[in-house]
């Protein structure tokens, strides 16, 4: 005892690594004794070592978790337990009894399913008559025990599934038999301790288990916040005495901040109960009513103290009676929810307002967190505001007021961050402005329901800062008083498109009901507004881009993007829109080729003239002409726009010439066609300034590939698919030039993606038979490694879009090949095996670390073994094993859906095998040992183990005569006890396989899921054995 007393303390002090890892020696020599056990009690009611308890405690638990272990043995032991922690309790620290405690609810839970529903019933009892004993210390106790014992119980998480090395199943059948009989008793305790006012001591701990039991009935996979929660907690739920006890406690312990936070988090539980627990939808009100008066105090009275977590949590509670109420669409409560929404809202804009400082930016502002919560209560009130007429007359007020104030916050919080200085990474830029919209969203439909004032604010906010703008004195981006102006603008710009056109990424854009009627030439000002900002900012971006802003400029061509989509029908001088937006993007390009985003927006307003009858005046543009000209020809003004960029534009611009002069295009493509075959046979395949025109000429052949479609494809088809060959020549021509190999692949991806679903029998045969001598061309130079200096992040992209290449052409289902389905299906499998037996020596080990292209490359293995496992398990027996191998690292891969494909390939491999006579006898048996050592020694999750358990099934069936061999070897080097207990759980194992014989669909099924029962107590089994050895 003293040995391990010693290395407890040494452990805990950590003075050096040494003796950290002596004493870690130390311990883990302690586990493995036979006598651990024993050992274990003795250290745990005679050491005064807190360390040493402790460590007493977690070998116990070990242990008594063991398969082995007989029930009436862990019976015993949480006997045993159970007595030390009534006896000793007071004396422990706190860590070492919330071990012990949790320890006793972790046995429990493990021999609950092996109990009699009488001994059940006693256990529960047991600990409920001490949890509600006269005595304070022994009332805790019994209260932190039944919290431990609920958590343990409700919990079904991944992370309990390892440490208690059962299957899933186990842990959802202990938590329904539970609720079946049991949890109400607990619950009603909690209520009876809550009601009577509980000691101080106990005042936290009731509270916390009251969370837990209210939480039991929230589900993972539901978007609801509401808890569904069973009618026979009615008699101690839904009760007026009960809600007002919380409440009472609640004020008398307002001031204890954990304390009060946990009644709080009771109190937003209650707010969320709903489903049969009431008998009628007044019942349910009643009992909204009873929490929202409760509340209402609270709401009026924040505590200074304690004021931010408060009113956040309020705002939490708020939003769930709000979320409550909204399920019944019951106008009771309308009225009063509304004011108090807008009450607390207001309250928070003007705390907001107040606390904005010059070193204070919207992270720091609670108050923002807080509105965060309360939009999603608006936005449940503008949903029903047609439903209920009460909520749809306070609305219109409540409207006007707020957003008002959270209008006069944005703008004051835009300009405590300088958004042009900042440089932060694009992702998070990205997730911060997609935040912002989802608000801002809420927001605007809130302004909507009083359209006439809120349009009138925008209006104003514009016209006012437009003019602060024109009037500042520096008109500097240097100067940042400036550039607040012109973040307030974008902010304005931003609402107000979302105001005016909530919902415009459709097919077939409306205009919000909201919009319509007499409030229509409102709108139109606002739009008027919107696009004279545009065109001044596109008259000064041609006359100086320098001293402009391309943050502005990007909202202005999204919002007036969204406008176009949403009001162009509507709009009177529509001529004048388009050569406006036409005089954008060649401005715009022309001048700020650089900036990326400014050139997606471009793109984006160009890709959304077809969806409006725009397209005729668009041709008739004079800007669009100069656009047409410029970007489609080698020689325009815009040959210095970079290549991927002018792709991009190509793409737009076509989709608009084709629909009403296709015939525009057989000129330029003609001039690229010729180009490309000059620069070929140039004998200039290492210069430079070729390389680039090669890219610029690739670029626009993908733009023209990508914008095909089906009213589309009959005109751009005779103009895109005549390019393959000459692909071909470029990829022979340029295979060592890192630039131009992946494009050549993405020209071909891209037209394989848009056109093959469209292409005849006959040309779709022909364009298999491209690809496939584009694949070999490929894979044929890529081998040659001396030729080029290729880097891994060049093969990542090569390879990558190879992969997507023939995951295109295997989706041949969208094709229609009834004349002749079998040769013609025969061709696509030819095709994509011939790219699969090229790319399968060039994944690499290092290369499948990379997770898009692990998934692009596991993702089409697993589809090709599925629908052609012949041929997979035929394939060359050196590609074959490479292949093999490759899923070996995909079934050690860290994404699970990894994981899942490579044992998916595996099983179906091996349910090929079985079906046939095997290929390579053997093969497959490499895999057993490879997923029992992953079964066994590591840490496997339980997604791992339900993708293990077909693919080792299907490997035991078809390796069934070596199995004992394979044990064998896999259990060799292993001590004898250990290789023992290994080899009869095996043999265990190998008996639940199904005989030979049994070939029926419905038998499969059920030896299946027999078998994944087996293999789970097999791995619980095994692997607690072997950590313990």
């Amino acid at each position: 005892m003293q040995a391990v007393e010693s290395a407890c303390l040494a452990f805990a002090a950590g003075r050096t690594t040494a003796e950290r890892q002596a004493a870690e020696c130390i311990l883990h020599q302690f586990k493995q004794s036979p006598q651990a056990y024993a050992d274990s009690i003795h250290l745990l009611t005679h050491s005064t070592v807190p360390m040493a308890q402790f460590h007493a405690v977690t070998t116990l638990c070990e242990l008594s978790l063991l398969e082995r272990v007989a029930t009436s043995q862990r019976r015993e032991t949480i006997g045993f337990l159970l007595h030390h922690a009534t006896s000793s309790y007071a004396h422990m620290p706190s860590f070492v009894s919330s071990a012990l405690l949790s320890t006793i609810a972790v046995l429990m839970k493990r021999n609950w399913l092996q109990e009699t529903p009488g001994d059940r019933a006693a256990m529960v009892s047991h600990i409920t008559q001490l949890a509600s004993s006269p005595g304070a210390s022994s009332s805790v106790l019994g209260i932190k025990l039944l919290l431990a014992f609920v958590t343990e119980m409700r919990g079904s998480s991944e992370k309990k599934t390892r440490a208690m090395l059962q299957p899933m199943a186990f842990h959802t059948s202990c938590r329904t038999t539970l609720e079946k009989d049991g949890l109400v008793q607990i619950l009603a305790l909690a209520v009876h301790l809550i009601t009577n006012q509980p000691s101080s001591q106990a005042l936290e701990h009731v509270y916390l288990l009251m969370v837990e039991l209210l939480q039991w009935f929230e589900t993972t996979d539901s978007t609801s916040i509401l808890l569904a929660v069973d009618a026979r907690w009615r008699p101690y739920l839904v009760q007026a005495s009960f809600i007002q006890a919380v409440f009472e406690t609640y004020t008398t312990h307002r001031s204890h901040n954990l304390g009060s936070h946990t009644i709080r988090q009771v109190l937003i539980l209650l707010a969320t109960v709903t489903g049969p627990i009431f008998e009628t939808p007044s019942d349910q009100i009643a009992y909204i009513t009873w929490i929202f008066h409760g509340a209402l105090f609270i709401f009026h009275h924040p505590l200074p103290s304690n004021v931010e977590l408060e009113v956040v949590d309020m705002c939490q509670l708020t939003y769930r009676l709000v979320s409550n109420w909204g399920s019944l669409n019951d106008p009771a409560m309308a009225e009063p929810l509304v004011s108090e929404v807008a009450k607390l809202s207001c309250l928070l804009l003007q705390s907001a307002l107040q606390d904005t400082t010059d070193d204070v930016d919207d992270a720091a502002l609670w108050q923002m967190e807080g509105l965060d919560v309360l939009m999603d209560a608006w936005s449940i009130l503008t949903a029903n505001a047609s439903k209920v007429s009460a909520v749809s007359a306070g609305l219109q007020a409540a409207s006007a007021q707020v957003v008002q104030l959270y209008l006069q916050v944005r703008l004051r919080l835009v300009c405590r961050s300088d958004e042009n200085d900042v440089d932060e990474d694009d992702e998070i830029e990205e997730n911060v402005a997609k935040t912002l919209e989802e608000q801002l969203g809420l927001v605007a439909a809130l302004a909507r329901l009083n359209a006439p004032h809120n349009l009138s604010l925008c209006l104003h906010l514009l016209q006012e800062t437009s003019h602060q703008r024109m009037s500042h004195p520096t008109k500097s981006l240097d100067d940042v008083s400036y550039r607040h102006v012109l973040d307030k603008l974008h902010f304005l710009v931003l609402f107000t498109g979302i105001v005016l056109a909530d919902d415009y990424r459709g097919e077939k854009p409306s205009i919000p009901a909201a919009m319509e009627g007499a409030v229509l030439p409102l709108v139109e000002q606002v739009i008027h507004v919107v696009l004279r900002l545009l065109g001044d900012e596109v008259k000064a971006v041609e006359a100086a881009p320098h001293l402009q802003s391309p943050y502005f400029s990007e909202q202005l061509v999204s919002t007036t993007t969204r406008l176009h989509v949403t009001y162009f029908e509507r709009f009177p001088s529509k001529a004048d829109m388009v050569e406006l937006f036409c005089k954008c993007a060649s401005t715009y390009l022309a001048r700020w080729y650089t900036q990326p985003h400014i050139i997606q927006n471009v793109v984006d307003l160009v890709l959304a003239f077809p969806k409006t009858a725009a397209i005729s005046l668009c041709m008739q543009s004079p800007s669009f002409q100069w656009l047409l000209h410029s970007v489609l020809s080698l020689q325009g003004a815009l040959s210095h726009v970079p290549s991927q960029s002018r792709g991009l534009v190509c793409e737009a611009v076509v989709r608009i010439v084709v629909v009403e002069s296709p015939e525009k295009l057989t000129p330029f493509v003609t001039e690229w066609h010729q180009a490309l075959v000059s620069l070929i046979q140039s004998g200039a395949s290492n210069d430079v300034r070729v390389h680039q025109q090669v890219e610029i000429v690739l670029e626009l052949y993908a733009g023209l590939a990508r914008s095909s479609e089906s009213r589309s494809f009959l005109v751009l088809e005779p103009l895109a698919l005549p390019w393959f060959p000459l692909l071909l020549n470029v990829l022979e021509t340029f295979h060592s030039v890192a630039s131009i190999v992946p494009l050549v692949l993405k020209c071909a991806c891209d037209f394989v993606e848009a056109n093959l679903a469209y292409l005849t029998l006959t040309k779709a045969i022909v364009l298999y038979n491209h690809c496939d001598r584009l694949i070999g061309t490929f894979c044929a130079s890529h081998s040659s490694q001396t030729q080029r200096a290729t880097t891994e992040e060049e093969q990542f992209e090569d390879i990558l879009m190879l992969l997507t290449l023939l995951s295109h052409l295997v989706a041949k289902d969208v094709i229609d090949f009834a004349d002749d389905s079998a040769n013609s299906a025969g061709v696509v499998a030819d095709v994509v095996f011939s790219g699969l037996n090229q790319v399968i020596p060039l994944m690499t080990h290092d290369l499948l670390q990379y997770p898009k292209l692990s998934v692009q490359y596991f993702t089409l293995v697993s589809y090709l073994v599925d629908v052609y496992p012949d041929k997979v398990v035929r394939l060359n027996p050196t590609l074959l094993n490479k292949l093999l191998q490759s899923l070996v690292v995909g079934m050690q891969h860290n994404n699970t859906d990894i994981v899942r494909y490579s044992f998916q390939s595996v099983g179906e491999l091996a349910a090929c095998q079985l079906r046939h006579e095997p290929s390579a006898p053997g093969l497959l048996g490499q895999f057993i040992p490879i997923v029992l050592q992953m079964l066994v020694f590591e840490s496997t999750s339980a997604v791992v183990v339900d993708g293990a358990a077909i693919a080792l099934y299907y490997l035991l069936l078809v390796e069934r005569t070596n199995v004992f061999a394979i044990a064998q070897a896999f259990c060799t080097g292993m001590d004898t006890a250990l290789h023992d207990t290994m080899m009869q759980a095996l043999s265990q194992l190998t008996q639940s396989l199904p005989p030979s014989h049994s070939t029926s669909v419905v038998d499969a099924r059920k030896h299946r899921a027999q078998f994944k029962t087996h293999l789970y107590a097999f791995v619980a089994h095994v692997r607690g054995y072997a950590q313990i050895k």
